[in-house]
């Protein structure tokens, strides 16, 4: 076979691939993955580099439990699937159902965070987790924290349209207290950090849709004493407990380790395994499976598996990581500014931050910048919980950008789209 015949029949089999890809890129299937497509190839990407964290980064487990790193690869990937499945539902479903049931959900959220205080797994002193019929744990927590965002964001448009806001006690019974309520019940249940940041979250979201600055330094003038009651029961009465042993064990060790009566070297062994595989990635890193510390590292697969991506795949994968998060808050400013209602623009934003929040605060405690958080990395960290509800809430975003495009098609084809078409009256 000479060479021009080799060249003849590369090119043509160049010609069908490409000519299949296209028929991929334009099947019935492929336009059902609507939205916007940017964040759909960041969605992805994130879950492709957590399949490659997990197998690395579970082979010290599976050593403890007689199992093998591909197992738990196996189980990864099944929960990836389940994942894609329900943020193409969720983006499927008509987008205005997330703001007509958004008072519900949180409804819903408070009462699974009580039934779990009173009835839900122990673990570490704390009940945080609901057991789903005998075979997966779901923790309240993940729901809770996208539900409060809904549910301000839905007050927010009340607010501009009805003035139903527009005083401050108005603003405190149906803003402070909710979001109160709910933060509360997160510490009870030993989701301390999960608290914090979903506090701040929500005052972030507040900020960026310009409630009044007199609203706002009250909300800061109510929340912070009331953090340092929450902090005072904690040492007075049993109240809390979770929370004294929080500011013991992580704070304290973090800020002002020689106020600390215990071991601070058994206390702080996990951050500073972690710094030692930051600190051992170099700017390229070891390669894939090649992670030393993930035989030392507890939960390196779960609170501290950028330390092994850093680890692995050096400063330039930990930057890479870091830019798609960054990159996925800018497709959610670019959704929020095509929306024509407060509500989806405050969630688009709202539910992407909170996910971008997490993210920094775990790498903040992998690299040693912040205390122990116990905060997983969003769609890469191992467990099932936050990963669903993670592709939830984005699933939420990509319906909003799903209906903005259309509605901008249906312009640019000649047509004069209503604000909200085909939209019923709220629930």
């Amino acid at each position: 076979m000479n060479r021009d015949t080799i060249d003849t029949r590369s090119t043509s089999l160049r010609a069908s691939a490409l000519r299949a890809l296209d028929a991929i890129r334009r099947s019935a299937f492929m336009r059902s993955f609507r939205g916007d497509r940017v964040l759909w190839q960041i969605i992805i990407i994130l879950l492709a580099i957590s399949l490659l964290a997990i197998f690395s980064s579970t082979s010290a487990l599976a050593e403890l439990k007689g199992s093998t790193a591909f197992a738990y690869l196996k189980g990864r990937f099944g929960y990836i699937i389940i994942t894609i499945l329900l943020i193409y539902v969720v983006h499927s479903m008509p987008y205005y159902l997330y703001r007509n049931f958004s008072k519900m959900m949180l409804v819903v959220s408070v009462a699974l965070l009580v039934y779990t205080l009173f009835a839900g797994e122990r673990f570490n002193e704390a009940s945080r987790s609901i057991n789903v019929f005998g075979v997966f744990s779901f923790h309240p927590s993940e729901l809770a924290k996208y539900a409060i965002l809904l549910y301000v964001a839905k007050v927010l448009e009340e607010g501009a349209q009805r003035n139903i806001i527009d005083t401050f006690r108005k603003y405190l019974w149906r803003i402070i207290v909710p979001v109160a309520l709910l933060c509360v019940l997160l510490i009870l249940t030993g989701s301390t950090f999960a608290a914090l940041l979903t506090g701040f979250t929500v005052f972030v979201v507040l900020v960026i849709a310009r409630v009044r600055t007199a609203y706002l330094l009250k909300t800061l003038a109510i929340a912070i004493p009331g953090l340092g009651l929450i902090v005072l029961l904690s040492y007075t009465t049993p109240a809390f407990g979770r929370v004294k042993k929080m500011i013991d064990n992580r704070v304290l060790v973090f800020y002002a380790p020689q106020a600390v009566e215990k071991n601070v070297e058994a206390l702080t062994f996990q951050p500073t395994n972690a710094r030692i595989a930051v600190a051992s990635g170099g700017l390229f890193g070891k390669g894939p499976g090649n992670s030393t510390q993930r035989h030392i590292l507890p939960n390196a697969y779960d609170d501290f598996i950028f330390a092994i991506i850093v680890e692995e795949y050096g400063l330039a994968g930990g930057l890479f990581v870091m830019f798609l998060y960054f990159w996925m808050l800018y497709r959610a400013v670019v959704i929020a500014r095509g929306c024509r209602k407060i509500f989806y623009s405050a969630v688009a934003v709202g539910l992407v931050l909170q996910i971008v929040f997490q993210a920094l605060l775990h790498m903040s405690v992998t690299t040693g910048i912040g205390p122990v958080t116990g905060q997983t990395l969003p769609l890469i960290s191992h467990g099932g919980s936050s990963l669903f509800m993670t592709g939830f809430a984005l699933g939420i975003v990509l319906a909003i950008s799903r209906e903005a495009d259309e509605q901008e098609k249906r312009e640019n084809a000649g047509g004069t789209a209503p604000l909200e078409p085909l939209e019923p009256e709220d629930q």
